[in-house]
C-alpha cells in the first residue's frame, strides 16, 4: 500500500481554521484524503518567529509537502507599538518586529526545511488586511509579499499568489475600496461571539460586517479560503 504524502501546513489563526474559514478542509474535501495525510500545525497569534521556533514537530512528520502562511500578525504588531509589545512579551519574541527581522525568520524556516526533509515547500502571499487596498494597513501587506516573493526566486520554491489574487478580486468588485480594517477594534471578538455563541456562519457575519472576502478585516470567509485551497491544490499538483 502506498504511503499517504503528508502536508504539513504552518502559520497562525488563518491557517489553524478555527476563527477563520478552514482553508485546509476546503482542500481535503477538494483532494479527498486517499492519497494526501493532513497536519496542521497553525496556531492563533503565531508570528514568523514562532513557525520558526516550531520547525523540530514540522521534521518529525517527515513532510512531502509544507505550506507557509504566516506573517499577518508580523505586520499588525508592525503598525500598532502597543501591540508589538504585549507580542514580544506574550509570544517571547526576542526583536522589535520590522520586515528584516520577519524576512530573516522566513529564511531560516526554509533554509531548515531545505536541509532537513525532503519536502516541496511553498509560500503564500499575505492575505489583504482589511478590503480598502490603498490603507496603511495593505501598503504594508504589499512590502511583505514583495519579500516573500524575492526569497521564493531565490530559493526556488513555489509561490501561491493569494493577495494578488485577492486584490485582483476587490479591484473587480469595489474598485479597491472596501471595508478598511480597523486597528484596535472589537470586531474580531464580536465575530467570536456571534460565530461560537450565536451559530452565525463566517460567510453571515462577513456580509453583516460589510465585506466581501473577511470576516472581520483579518479572518477569512469562504470565498477567501477557497482562494487559498485552490492555489495550494495547484502546488499539489505541479511536476
Amino acid at each position: 500500500m502506498n504511503r499517504k504524502k503528508r502536508i504539513v501546513f504552518l502559520g497562525a489563526s488563518i491557517t489553524q481554521g478555527k476563527v477563520s474559514c478552514n482553508y485546509v478542509n476546503i482542500l481535503k474535501k477538494k483532494t479527498g484524503t486517499k492519497s494526501y495525510r493532513f497536519i496542521n500545525l497553525g496556531i492563533a497569534g503565531f508570528e514568523s518567529f514562532n513557525v520558526l521556533k516550531q520547525l523540530n514537530k514540522v521534521i518529525s512528520k517527515k513532510p512531502d509537502f509544507v505550506v507557509i502562511l504566516v506573517g499577518t500578525n508580523d505586520v499588525t504588531s508592525s503598525l500598532d507599538e502597543k501591540l508589538a509589545r504585549i507580542s514580544r512579551k506574550l509570544k517571547k519574541i526576542p526583536h522589535a518586529p520590522a520586515l528584516d527581522f520577519y524576512c530573516a525568520n522566513i529564511q531560516a524556516i526554509i533554509t531548515r526545511l531545505k536541509k532537513e526533509t525532503q519536502s516541496k515547500i511553498a509560500i503564500s502571499s499575505l492575505p489583504v488586511l482589511g478590503e480598502d487596498l490603498e490603507s496603511i494597513e495593505n501598503v504594508r501587506i504589499c512590502e511583505y509579499n514583495a519579500e516573500l516573493k524575492r526569497i521564493s526566486e531565490n530559493e526556488k520554491i513555489a509561490y501561491l499568489p493569494v493577495n494578488e489574487l485577492q486584490k485582483d478580486y476587490l479591484e473587480k468588485e469595489v474598485d479597491g475600496k472596501g471595508r478598511k480594517y480597523e486597528n484596535g477594534s472589537k470586531m474580531p471578538f464580536r465575530a467570536l461571539v456571534q460565530h461560537f455563541i450565536l451559530g452565525k456562519s463566517f460567510d453571515e457575519i462577513s456580509k453583516r460586517n460589510g465585506f466581501l472576502l473577511l470576516t472581520d478585516g483579518i479572518h477569512q470567509n469562504s470565498c477567501s479560503a477557497a482562494m487559498i485551497a485552490n492555489e495550494i491544490e495547484k502546488f499539489l499538483n505541479s511536476p
